[in-house]
């Protein structure tokens, strides 16, 4: 293939036009209701308002709780989806019997939806006659209201959230390891290196790339976890679970049309900052092979 071949403008332009189309206007437009006073309870003209949603959000009690469960959720997913990820997909890299089964079955939760995920752990984590809860009555202990208070519910959607995604992060994470050439490993352990320095100085910094990818997903999907919140407790107990994503939900159920935009607006911001500033220091870890 010839690398130095120009390809035609066109080819840029038309999905740049389509894309400004399709998502830059619509986004713009519906932001531009964030600084109006339109709401299911206005009869008369959409009137600009100016910031006041904006102070409204910010100033709001339940903001300072779903932005806590939001780093919250985005953290621990970040942390163990990555690290479970990683150490699953160095086990299955390995010359191992059924290895290829193993892989399917670390998979198969990545493929359920999450209304799915959401079912099947709000039985687990149901106070009475929930899974859990059972194996605990077996050692004496009594129920647990997993999902009645905010900590251990907060504790049980992130366990499902975790289940649910490791399985992306294990396939991705082996990719970038299968892709370190053996040759590197062979002329690592002839210069006497032992297993642990052929990892920390071999494959850790060649899979780097890979592992920043599994992060930023992480890290973006933490952040805009909103349906299996919903699914299993729906922001409750009272507003003790909730996210952007659930406060964006319950405001525009709420008739508070402008506020839910205002909420969104506000939350697009939070992201694209953290995803830029991890963009600038993740660029640090890489190495280029």
């Amino acid at each position: 293939m010839n690398r130095k071949k120009i390809y035609p403008l066109y080819l840029a332009v038309i999905p740049a036009i389509v894309f400004i189309i399709f998502f830059i206007v619509p986004s713009t437009v519906g932001y531009y209701y964030a600084f109006t006073n339109w709401s299911a309870a206005r009869t008369d003209s959409l009137k600009f308002v100016g910031l006041d949603n904006i102070k409204s959000v910010i100033t709001s009690s339940k903001v300072p709780v779903a932005f806590v469960n939001t780093l919250i959720y985005a953290g621990v997913k970040t942390v163990m989806v990555t690290l479970l990820g990683f150490v699953f997909a160095y086990i299955l890299n390995r010359d191992i019997k059924s290895r290829t089964a193993l892989r399917t079955v670390y998979f198969i939760p990545s493929i359920f939806s999450c209304l799915v995920v959401g079912l099947i752990f709000s039985a687990v984590f149901q106070t009475r006659h929930g899974t859990l809860n059972n194996i605990l009555n077996a050692f004496g202990i009594a129920n647990v209201q997993w999902l009645g208070s905010r900590w251990t519910a907060v504790f049980a959607i992130c366990v499902a959230e975790v289940w649910r995604n490791v399985g992306y992060a294990i396939i991705i994470t082996l990719a970038g390891m299968q892709s370190v050439s053996s040759d590197y490993i062979e002329a690592g352990k002839l210069d006497g290196a032992s297993e642990w320095q052929l990892f920390k100085n071999i494959t850790l910094p060649l899979i780097m790339p890979t592992v920043n990818v599994n992060i930023l997903f992480s890290l973006i999907y933490g952040l805009k976890m909103f349906d299996l919140i919903y699914v299993m407790t729906g922001g409750g107990p009272g507003n003790a679970t909730e996210s952007f994503g659930t406060l964006m939900m319950n405001e525009m159920s709420a008739g508070r049309y402008a506020q839910s935009v205002a909420v969104n607006l506000v939350f697009t911001v939070l992201l694209v900052i953290v995803s830029m500033v991890y963009q600038k220091f993740s660029s640090r870890w890489e190495t280029v092979e």
